[in-house]
């Protein structure tokens, strides 16, 4: 009997020796024998908790996951998708929203046209035309939806399968899919009128509270579908000088933030009090997402910045002016743990693990340098696109067939 026979599995896993091989050596020690391959097993799936694009960490980004990654061999495979653009597919929409919109793509602002990704749909609205794409276990569209409305689409929230709209006409609205006989609509389920003056800029939404914000007020309201006016009858909570750019909802849906001119706003919503009303830049965050109770994302010109509210301090910087001084970020989306996505102003989607200070990897969506990406969402497997004037893309990153010797090249880089 060897030594390795004698000693305790807890040796192999408390003194981390197994923790020291490569992925790809682990692969290999699970062949060995039974006992390798349980060890082997753990700590291959404790490596594969810590790769970009991962999900089951955090409720919210599984909330828009298609297909749940459920052992550590389709994480690390996903994860090199991702990394190193293995598979590269692009799909390109062309149907009768993209071609009407192209016409009018050229005047708009980034907010005329915007995706809301779910679990199982794909939300888009395109000036007074909302629709959505129902999504297959494999990502691709099984059919497209449209309804009209007689105002336009300004802002748009997802919560409890219902969509909440903000409209340039201050109204705040909610629709739902349902199926009639085997025919598919978008019925409006019920309208606040009357909420702003003006269009609704931003909204966001929990199962009791609907946020949202126009100019330099941030209103709440219950997010009912009874009838009562009181969302016309409720005062903003907060009414400043600056005018409002981006909100978002922390993770508990207890608090909201706000992004003004220079500064940033934090409201407690169960309090009823504010928390946070300081300068924190020089300059204004264009967007803001609430990535856990304790951190915010901020997105800047070129850069997106990573705020714990807790000092109030900047704890990480990520840079897209070292790649390009004309380089400037329109959108961003994240997975709530590493991975950050970021629209870029020439076409391209810029790949980001806040572990690190540089870019992952670049998507070249088109290759004119005038079309900005305006919209962008991804889960674990795909990654949607809005360009300004082609429209609705998409990746897959979900390919599987790898021969040993690409196993190996990607594998034993992971430590």
């Amino acid at each position: 009997m060897s030594l390795v026979d004698i000693l305790p599995n807890e040796i192999f896993l408390n003194f981390l020796i197994f923790d020291l091989y490569d992925v790809y050596t682990l692969l290999q020690l699970n062949r060995v024998c039974k006992r390798f391959y349980n060890l082997s097993n753990n700590t291959l799936n404790q490596k594969s908790n810590h790769l970009l694009v991962t999900n089951k960490v955090s409720a919210k980004f599984c909330e828009r996951c298609k297909p749940l990654l459920s052992s550590y061999k389709s994480k690390f495979i996903t994860h090199c998708n991702w990394k190193y653009e293995v598979p590269y597919i692009n799909y390109y929409l062309r149907d009768e929203f993209v071609i009407e919109s192209i016409e009018n793509m050229k005047s708009m602002k980034i907010k005329d046209i915007c995706l809301k990704m779910t679990e199982n749909t794909i939300w888009v609205y395109v000036k007074k035309k909302l629709i959505a794409f129902n999504r297959q276990k494999d990502g691709t569209f099984r059919g497209k939806i449209s309804k009209f409305s007689n105002s336009q689409f300004s802002s748009i929230a997802y919560c409890n399968d219902i969509i909440i709209s903000g409209h340039v006409d201050g109204s705040i609205r909610h629709w739902k899919i349902k199926s009639r006989n085997n025919i598919n609509n978008i019925p409006q389920l019920k309208a606040h009128s009357n909420v702003y003056g003006e269009h609704v800029s931003n909204i966001e939404a929990t199962p009791q509270h609907n946020i949202s914000s126009f100019s330099n007020l941030i209103k709440i309201q219950k997010n009912s579908l009874a009838d009562d006016n009181s969302a016309e009858e409720d005062d903003p909570i907060y009414r400043g000088k600056k005018l409002i750019h981006s909100i978002s909802l922390d993770p508990t849906g207890t608090k909201v933030a706000a992004s003004a001119e220079k500064s940033l706003l934090i409201y407690d919503i169960i309090t009823n009090c504010k928390e946070m009303d300081e300068c924190i830049n020089n300059n204004t965050c264009s967007q803001l997402l609430w990535q856990d109770p304790h951190t915010i994302l901020m997105l800047y010109k070129q850069q997106v910045k990573k705020l714990d509210i807790r000092t109030p301090k900047f704890v990480r910087t990520l840079d897209a002016s070292v790649l390009d001084s004309d380089y400037e970020l329109y959108s961003f989306s994240t997975d709530y743990l590493y991975t950050i996505i970021t629209g870029t102003n020439i076409g391209t989607v810029l790949l980001w693990d806040q572990r690190l200070n540089n870019y992952i990897h670049t998507y070249v969506i088109h290759l004119f340098s005038t079309n900005p990406v305006i919209s962008v969402d991804f889960d674990s497997t795909h990654m949607y696109a809005i360009l300004e004037l082609e429209g609705l893309f998409k990746y897959s990153f979900e390919k599987t067939n790898y021969d040993c010797a690409k196993r190996k090249k990607y594998f034993n880089n992971f430590v």
